[in-house]
């Protein structure tokens, strides 16, 4: 006598047609992951730079003394002119008030951040350049003069998805996605 036996599993069909809904839901989802990748890159490299100011302003203020951050190659001494703020940047105190953009005898190392990623480029704007100097009372400046300006955080994606983080010589910054410290437009090379 024949015994029935139930056979669980799927047929080729069922297979075909759940490999499809799979494959549509992956080439419709891969364009907006790569989105979310785009913007977590981008927080955190924004995110890197405010926490090395935060670290430097609250520096100068503990210690009464000029923190520096300047860019960086090589993490041992500030960039020269012409190179680049994606290269990576360090914080240090000043020893004296000579020299605040570049780390002399007597300059204490604080923190050193790596280059940022290549998908990724910081663009200074406005008197900012090679250094930011933070006094003793937490503004932002020389011994001779404020400093003020924009660095603009940008992604291949263009000036629609940049980070601005605008710096006021009072010592405060805030993060803009649209415009910059003189009130222009966020740009992107």
């Amino acid at each position: 006598m024949p015994v029935n036996q139930k056979t669980s599993g799927f047929t080729l069909l069922e297979l075909m047609i759940a490999l499809t809904i799979g494959g549509i839901i992956l080439v419709w989802g891969i364009p907006s992951f790569q989105g979310v990748l785009d913007n977590q890159r981008m927080t955190s490299a924004t995110n890197e730079l405010v926490m090395s100011l935060n670290l430097a302003k609250s520096e100068a203020i503990k210690r009464v003394a000029y923190v520096s951050v300047c860019k960086s190659s090589n993490g041992v001494s500030c960039s020269a002119a012409g190179s680049s703020w994606d290269d990576g940047w360090m914080v240090f105190a000043n020893a004296t008030v000579a020299n605040l953009g570049s780390v002399d005898a007597g300059d204490e190392l604080i923190r050193i951040s790596p280059a940022l990623r290549d998908e990724v480029t910081l663009i200074p704007s406005g008197i900012i350049d090679g250094f930011i100097s933070f006094r003793p009372s937490g503004t932002i400046g020389t011994a001779a003069a404020n400093l003020s300006g924009t660095l603009t955080m940008c992604d291949d994606r263009g000036a629609a998805f940049a980070r601005g983080i605008l710096l006021e010589s009072s010592g405060q910054w805030r993060v803009s996605r649209d415009q910059a410290q003189d009130g222009s437009a966020l740009t992107c090379p």
